[in-house]
C-alpha cells in the first residue's frame, strides 16, 4: 500500500473522524460486549451482485449502479463512498477495467456467510483478552481497487471492502479482530490523542507499536497473524532486521517497512507490522500482569518509553 493511500489503508485509520476531547464517545454506532450481537451485514454485497447483473441489459450502468447499489447503501458503504468520494461513474470504470473479478464474486454472500461463526468465535477470544471490548457494526461490500479486501475503522462500524475473491477467507475473521483492536485503542486514549500518530507523533517506530498491538492481540486471541507471511520472515531474519529497524525508527515517514511494496522482491510487505508486535509481544511476555499489561498496551501514547520498558532491544544487544 502506498503513503499516499494510508488514510483508507488496513488498520491505519479510523476514517473520517474528527478529534474530539479525550474520553468523548466519537462513535457513531450502537456497540456491544456480547460477540453474538456484532452485526455482521451483507446486504450490500447482495445489491451490489443484484446490479451487476442488471447491467447485463442495461444501456445506462452508472443510473443502474447508482438505484440498484449506491442509493440503498448501508452506513458502512455510505461512509466508504464519502472518504473515499466514489461515485456511479468510478464503478462503471472499475467493472469495465477489471469485470472479471467482480463477475467473481458471484458466490461472496454465501462465503461470507460460511465465516459467520468463525468470526464470532474470534470475537469472543478477543473479549477474554479485552473482557470490556466494545465491538461496533462490520459492514462487507464491493470496493474499487486494493488487493482484494481491504478494512478500516470508522466512526460508523468497520469497514469492509471486498474487490476479489480468495481462497483463503480465514483472512475475513482476522481483519475484523484486528481492526476492532483500533478501536479500543482509540478508545483507550481518546480520539485525538489517537490521531497524533498521523501528526506530530508519526514515526516509523509509533506506526508500527500502532500496528503491531493489533496484530500480537489479534495473534493472541486466535492463535494467528494476519501479516503471516511477514511474521516468519521476520522470525527468520529478526536480529538483521532489528539494525535496519533501529537506524530507521525515528524517521517520519515508514519508507518500505509498511503501506508499500518493498523494493527487495523476497521481501514481505509490512514488516514493521511484525517489528512492532515482537516490541508489544516482549512487553507482554515480561509483565507480571497480563491483563493490566493488555491494558497498558492498548492506552500506549510514549512510544519510544514503551519501547524501553519492553526490554525487546535487550536480546540483540552484544554480551
Amino acid at each position: 500500500m502506498r503513503w499516499t493511500n494510508v488514510l483508507a489503508a488496513v488498520g491505519v485509520l479510523l476514517g473520517g473522524l474528527q478529534p474530539a476531547p479525550v474520553g468523548a464517545q466519537f462513535l457513531q454506532c450502537e456497540v456491544t460486549n456480547e460477540p453474538s450481537q456484532v452485526l455482521l451485514s451483507h446486504e450490500d454485497v447482495v445489491n451490489f451482485l443484484q446490479a451487476l447483473g442488471a447491467l447485463e441489459s442495461a444501456s445506462d450502468s452508472a443510473s443502474v449502479l447508482q438505484r440498484m447499489y449506491l442509493a440503498k447503501a448501508s452506513p458502512g458503504l455510505s461512509e466508504y463512498l464519502r472518504s473515499h468520494e466514489f461515485g456511479a461513474e468510478d464503478f462503471v470504470e472499475a467493472i469495465r477495467d477489471e469485470g472479471d473479478k467482480y463477475r467473481g464474486l458471484r458466490d461472496l454472500p454465501s462465503q461470507l456467510a460460511s465465516q459467520e461463526g468463525a468470526t464470532r468465535s474470534a470475537l469472543a477470544s478477543l473479549r477474554r483478552e479485552i473482557p470490556d471490548v466494545e465491538f461496533v457494526p462490520v459492514y462487507f461490500f464491493v470496493g474499487i481497487g486494493g488487493a482484494g479486501l481491504n478494512a478500516e475503522p470508522s466512526e460508523y462500524g468497520l469497514l469492509l471492502a471486498i474487490t476479489e475473491t480468495t481462497s483463503d477467507f480465514s483472512v475475513v475473521k482476522l481483519a475484523i479482530v484486528h481492526e476492532t483492536v483500533h478501536v479500543q485503542q482509540a478508545l483507550a486514549v481518546g480520539i485525538e490523542e489517537y490521531m497524533q500518530v498521523f501528526g506530530p507523533k508519526m514515526s516509523l517506530l509509533a506506526l508500527a507499536i500502532r500496528e503491531g498491538t493489533a496484530e500480537f492481540l489479534t495473534s493472541l486471541s486466535t492463535g494467528e497473524y494476519a501479516k503471516k507471511r511477514a511474521y516468519e520472515y521476520v522470525l527468520e531474519n529478526e536480529a538483521a532486521l532489528w539494525q535496519r529497524f533501529e537506524r530507521d525508527m525515528l524517521e517520519r515517514l515508514p519508507g518500505e517497512w509498511m503501506f508499500a511494496t518493498p523494493s527487495d522482491p523476497e521481501q514481505p510487505t509490512d514488516l514493521g507490522y511484525i517489528m512492532g508486535a515482537r516490541i508489544v509481544e516482549a512487553f507482554y511476555d515480561r509483565a507480571a500482569d497480563k491483563a493490566r499489561a493488555v491494558r497498558e498496551i492498548l492506552a500506549v501514547t510514549d512510544y519510544e518509553a514503551f519501547l524501553g520498558q519492553s526490554g525487546y532491544a535487550e536480546q540483540f544487544s552484544q554480551p
